[in-house]
């Protein structure tokens, strides 16, 4: 009898062990959609006066696909997708030399900055209490990718409307050609479970670009840039 009770207790165990590991199963891939706000710094290596001195904010938007290889490390695919543009002020002239009151000219790096990045990432898992499935993780991790800058290369121009010559036009807005170059940085990030497969996230991050550009105008003089944005997003994962 007293035999019998101990495989009992044996079985039970090992079932209770078994649940524990697989109720939920372990889920080693995770796809998820990001969305926030993202700020740059103007763009150095391209002449003073074609760099902008402020900057917006502006939407970033990624897609993520995310791999873990153990509990504490993950690698993930960030595909994303933001604007970049500084501003600054011109000073134009009349046809016969005078100078005029400044005005302000747009620099658009790019109308689309789109990024395909590779990371890799340390993760702090917590669990639920009895250990039944992972409820949020803690990461920190860097990345190195590629981004590509779609962009026209074009000048826009505007009328003065003021006097002494409100016919006269000026270049209101300067558009870098389209390009390509290498980004990396770091991140740090927070996901928590809702249930064992829905998640909501958080992600700050800081990157660097390195940007050769297709730029003609004036001999291609701003034809390379390097810059660093700041992403802050928030979204959604499911583990599958």
């Amino acid at each position: 009898m007293k035999g019998l009770l101990l495989t009992v207790a044996a079985l039970m165990a090992y079932t209770g062990s078994v649940f524990a590991q697989n109720m939920p199963p372990e889920y080693n891939w995770e796809v998820g959609i990001n969305g926030g706000l993202s700020v740059m710094t103007r763009p150095l290596g391209p002449a003073t006066g074609y760099q902008g001195t402020r900057t917006n904010v502006v939407h970033d938007y990624s897609l993520r696909l995310n791999w873990y290889v153990h509990e504490h490390w993950f690698l993930a695919f960030d595909l994303g997708d933001r604007k970049w543009e500084t501003f600054g002020d011109w000073t134009p002239n009349t046809t016969f030399g005078r100078t005029l009151k400044t005005r302000e000219i747009s620099f658009l790096e790019a109308s689309h900055a789109i990024t395909e990045s590779f990371q890799i990432n340390y993760t702090i898992p917590f669990y639920t209490r009895f250990h039944t499935f992972n409820r949020s993780n803690l990461y920190f991790g860097a990345m190195l990718g590629l981004v590509t800058t779609m962009n026209d290369g074009s000048l826009g121009y505007s009328k003065y409307n003021a006097l002494p010559d409100s016919a006269n036009t000026y270049v209101s807005s300067y558009h870098y050609g389209y390009g390509i170059g290498l980004s990396y940085g770091l991140q740090m990030g927070y996901t928590y479970y809702i249930v064992p497969r829905l998640g909501v996230h958080v992600e700050l991050a800081v990157r660097y670009a390195g940007v050769g550009t297709h730029t003609t105008q004036y001999g291609g003089e701003n034809a390379n840039y390097h810059l660093l944005y700041f992403p802050e997003t928030m979204g959604i994962r499911w583990r599958f």
